[in-house]
């Protein structure tokens, strides 16, 4: 019986995981007073929004992975320099050869504003 209610539990809350409403939990500071039914309630209904967050976190991964993907290519000039770097983020693009233009002269010539990244 434990393991059909468990079975029916799973199945209720990856249904719940799609649902539009956010879960509202209560914040509390005493359980001392609840009885085990109110105490199990609860930690279903916190299983139930951690599922949710979890499904709500992959789905912001997944969403950032595909907006920013792709190989970026930073480049800048620095006293007639070319200083050009590739990464999978433009962040990462643009700290390499923010970073190759100080080795090759000094940071205080090196601007962020000077530099453009493409998207290949």
């Amino acid at each position: 019986m434990k393991s059909l209610a468990l079975a029916l539990g799973t199945l209720l809350v990856s249904f719940n995981v799609y649902a539009i409403d956010p879960i509202h939990i209560d914040i509390g500071t005493d359980y001392s007073n609840y009885s085990n039914e109110d105490l199990r309630r609860r930690i279903w209904t916190l299983e139930r929004a951690v599922a949710q967050l979890q499904e709500q976190v992959f789905q912001l991964a997944v969403h950032s992975n595909a907006a920013g993907t792709g190989n970026w290519t930073c480049h800048m000039q620095s006293f007639g320099k070319t200083h050009v770097a590739s990464g999978n983020t433009r962040a990462s693009a643009l700290a390499q050869v923010l970073k190759k233009c100080s080795d090759a002269t000094n940071a205080v010539h090196c601007h962020e504003s000077d530099v453009s990244c493409d998207n290949e």
